[in-house]
Formats: structure tokens, C-alpha cells, sequence
């Protein structure tokens, strides 16, 4: 309750400090590279194929490393491979700015989907960011999960979890504390919400100093950090497939 307090109380000041960062902040292209492919060394054929389709936003599209085989969505592609001695066929729609209600409108266009053993989801920084309020992302979370059950009903969803925003190094004070204070609550909204739904993880997102390193945004992992997560949630996936 006291960190909400806080938090109120210095949006004003926070508010303009983001629209500062907004203009001035270096803005860093999705990574180089095409957005399907394969990996791994296990049988081939497609009875023996793990198909990955990951979706949301700039993580998905590789902002901050330069080649798309660095990113987080492939190479936890790549680490699945590893584990499962499957060969992982991968596909990712990523844009950098995307928030929840972006991502509903461009699975509303999708059409016919593609088939997807795991799905994997980042949403929800662009929603912090963007101030959106949390019974606006309930809603918006809700229909979220409806909408990828019904596009995919056998698949797996994994849920990154938002990561703590306040442990970001580009934003001054006091707007890194009220990013970290709304990513908090709308990750612990995220995680209620995915609890209730088979079939469905939110994994979160947990940044070490010691270990973890951001790209030269300072907003975005780099490509060590995303092979350390990656690392992490293939191990949970794999944990979740074993009997």
C-alpha cells in the first residue's frame, strides 16, 4: 500500500520524465535475420518437430542484439533443442512498441494459424510504459489468454514474466521507481490470471546485477542475458514435458 502511495505521488514528476526519455532515448532495431527457422539435430520429420511460435514485442523481435539467432526467442529455441534432442521449428512475429492491445489486434489478423506445439509470449513493458491502468490490462490480459486458447488449444503458453523495470539502468529517478512499482503489479495480475488457466506458466523474469547485462539502450537484455533466460526457461519447459 505505501509503494502505491509513493507511486501516485510521484507519477506526476515520473510522467514527464518519460516523455523526455520518449524523445530522447535510443531507439534500436529488431535484429537482422528471418523470422522462422530451424534448430537442433534430432530426427528429422515433422512427427518428431517441436514447432515454437513466439509472439509480442521487441524481445520477440530482437531489439538489442544484432542477429536474430541471438535473441531470446530463438535462443531459447536452440536450448529447448538441446534438451529435448528434438529438432525445434521456430517462428516469431515480434515489434518493438507493441502493447496488449496491439497484440490482440494482430491475432485478430492472423487468420489461419500457424500449427505451434509451445507458444511463447513477451507483453506488457509498452504497457507500463504507456501507463495503462490495471483494470485495463485485466481486461485486456483476460481476452489475451481466450484468444491464444482458442488459436492454439493444444499448445503450451509460456509467459515471460515482466521484468523488474526499476533495476533498468536508463531511466533517472523517480521515474525508474514508478516503472518498477506498475511492472510489479501488473506482472502479480499477469501470474493470478495464468494460474486459473491449464496448460498455461508465467515464468518470471528475475534480473541479477552480477550476471545479467542490458545492451547499449539500457533498456533491452543483450545477447548473454538472453542466452542465460533462455537457458532458464527451457529448463522449465522441458521440468513441465517430462513425466
Amino acid at each position: 500500500m505505501l509503494a502505491q502511495a509513493g507511486f501516485w505521488l510521484l507519477l506526476p514528476v515520473a510522467a514527464v520524465q518519460g516523455l523526455w526519455l520518449r524523445r530522447t532515448a535510443a531507439r534500436l532495431p529488431g535484429a537482422t535475420g528471418h523470422r522462422r527457422g530451424m534448430t537442433g539435430q534430432g530426427r528429422p520429420g515433422n512427427g518428431s518437430d517441436l514447432r515454437l511460435m513466439a509472439i509480442g514485442d521487441s524481445i520477440i523481435d530482437g531489439v538489442g542484439v544484432e542477429r536474430i539467432e541471438e535473441s531470446f526467442a530463438v535462443q531459447f529455441a536452440a536450448a529447448l533443442a538441446d534438451r529435448s534432442g528434438r529438432r525445434v521449428r521456430w517462428r516469431l512475429d515480434g515489434l518493438s512498441g507493441r502493447a496488449i492491445k496491439d497484440l490482440l489486434a494482430a491475432l485478430d489478423r492472423i487468420g489461419d494459424p500457424p500449427r505451434a506445439d509451445v507458444v511463447l509470449v513477451s507483453i506488457g513493458v509498452n504497457d507500463v510504459t504507456g501507463l495503462s491502468s490495471l483494470d485495463a490490462w485485466r481486461r485486456d490480459f483476460g481476452l489475451l489468454l481466450e484468444r491464444l486458447r482458442g488459436l492454439w488449444p493444444a499448445a503450451r503458453l509460456l509467459f515471460a514474466g515482466l521484468p523488474a523495470m526499476d533495476q533498468f539502468p536508463l531511466p533517472p529517478q523517480p521515474l525508474k521507481y514508478c516503472l518498477g512499482i506498475r511492472a510489479a503489479a501488473l506482472d502479480a495480475e499477469a501470474a493470478r490470471l495464468i494460474a486459473s488457466h491449464p496448460n498455461a506458466v508465467h515464468v518470471p523474469t528475475r534480473i541479477d546485477s552480477r550476471i545479467h547485462a542490458f545492451c547499449d539502450d539500457g533498456f533491452h537484455p543483450s545477447a548473454e542475458s538472453c542466452r542465460l533466460w533462455a537457458t532458464e526457461l527451457a529448463a522449465i519447459e522441458s521440468g513441465r514435458e517430462s513425466p
